[in-house]
């Protein structure tokens, strides 16, 4: 059943409990695990409810459409080949331990580039830890998508804690492609990432906790360039 496989996994991906979901729906987490289970179906309010929360199309839910990503109201396959190009060079430089690195573009910068067919991508940023940066997407070399980030190291042992978040990192989503997923924990350490707006706008907030001590933040924005 293509809902039941699909709802599971994206919530799964974007990491949402079935506690969260259910308190986000305002419904009970026993009706999450019925739909899971393929026991009951949500109704249409809350199937548009579940397709605004997880920014996809409601014919990907439903359908097996084979595009996802929610630009405004529309789907646009041409954005989702952007959005898995997109997760496949973030996994392969930053998220693979600052795999890809190129000659520095500016004074004292780190520049990560990855090549996948008519896209290229670079990620160029300042710092250590306080740092800044710009993503970029080229397709046929005209840039198509780009995201600005800055982060800091709040406290704590800096290599241990960009260590955690270069795992977290290994995780993006193509439902939620801008830096990791929503919730992802190693031992002691937990990763929460939250975003507003859609592929083509959006703006969002990282941060990463060790136990009840706030140890890492970073803002990022950005979206499609015409």
């Amino acid at each position: 059943m293509i809902f039941v496989d699909r709802f599971k996994k994206i919530r799964e991906e974007l990491g949402f409990s079935q506690e969260y979901l259910a308190e986000k729906l305002s419904i009970s987490r026993q009706a999450v695990a019925k739909w899971e289970a393929g026991t009951a179906m949500p109704d249409i309010l809350n199937l548009i409810e579940i397709s605004n929360l997880f920014q996809v199309s409601l014919d990907y839910l439903l359908k097996g459409a084979a595009c996802s990503i929610v630009t405004n109201t529309t789907t646009e396959c041409e954005d989702f080949e952007i959005v898995s190009f997109i997760v496949e060079a973030k996994k392969s430089t930053y998220a693979n331990f600052s795999a890809g690195k190129v000659e520095p573009s500016r004074n004292g910068s780190t520049d990560l580039a990855y090549e996948a067919g008519d896209f290229k991508y670079l990620d160029t940023y300042v710092g250590g830890a306080n740092f800044s940066g710009t993503e970029v997407v080229y397709h046929k070399d005209s840039p198509v998508w780009s995201m600005n980030y800055s982060g800091r190291q709040l406290s704590g042992e800096v290599n241990h804690t960009i260590g955690f978040l270069t795992k977290a990192l290994a995780n993006v989503p193509l439902t939620m492609p801008y830096r990791g997923p929503g919730f992802f924990r190693d031992g002691k350490l937990v990763y929460i990432n939250s975003a507003k707006g859609y592929f083509g706008w959006f703006q969002g907030f990282e941060n990463i906790y060790y136990e009840d001590e706030h140890v890492y933040e970073l803002v990022y924005h950005g979206g499609v360039v015409r």
